[in-house]
């Protein structure tokens, strides 16, 4: 386990041992759910850290301001929410997840690691009626999708963040005029493999 833990401190960049416990239970609890649940078809303990926990704090390099209020849209088993929730106690993060048996593993994870900042919501995100300074979201939709059904869901100075690797030059072009974007670009160790997160937010007219 101290192997596992130097992993993670190393790759997500962690130097608070409590914030890597954190991780490591969260880590113990998905293995232990998803053999029920099927929550991530990802089994080896290394590739879950790179490629659900890494892959969700790279959206904090749009994150930088305190006591935002974040919409984790299609939060599945906490992603990209759950980590960044970790991390960032500052931040307020709704998971809005319509499959009750997810929203049942992410409040076992919400009291498991005591996370005061998060709350879960069991709804799909045409149903949800607040406001959000960020929308999230990974591996749901395409970026155009993504404005239309959650465009409600920002505040009037709000933005959206979304992750992607393939496909990301097609889908700017079907990206609505009135929209801009700003893309990072990072390299995700071990596998390989790129990771875009594009923050798309709408014009000022």
């Amino acid at each position: 386990m101290n192997d596992l833990k130097d992993f993670l401190k190393l790759y997500l960049k962690l130097s608070d041992d409590a914030v890597s416990d954190k991780f490591l239970i969260y880590l113990k609890e998905l293995k232990k759910w998803n053999k029920t649940y099927n929550l991530t078809s990802i089994e080896d303990e290394k590739e879950i850290i790179v490629k659900h926990f890494l892959d969700s704090l790279l959206y904090l390099s749009f994150i930088t301001e305190k006591s935002l209020n974040i919409a984790d849209i299609g939060s599945g088993a906490g992603f990209p929410g759950m980590p960044i929730a970790i991390v960032r106690e500052d931040l307020k993060i709704s998971l809005i997840e319509p499959s009750w048996k997810k929203c049942v593993f992410l409040k076992n994870i919400k009291t498991k690691l005591e996370l005061p900042n998060i709350e879960i919501y069991q709804a799909k995100a045409e149903e949800v009626e607040g406001k959000f300074d960020i929308v999230v979201s990974r591996a749901l939709w395409s970026m155009k999708e993504l404005i239309e059904n959650c465009k409600h869901l920002l505040e009037e100075n709000g933005f959206f963040l979304i992750s992607k690797s393939l496909k990301l030059q097609e889908e700017l072009k079907d990206l609505p005029k009135e929209y801009k974007v700003q893309i990072k670009e990072f390299d995700l160790p071990l596998i390989n493999g790129k990771r875009y997160i594009v923050r798309i937010e709408k014009c000022e007219s």
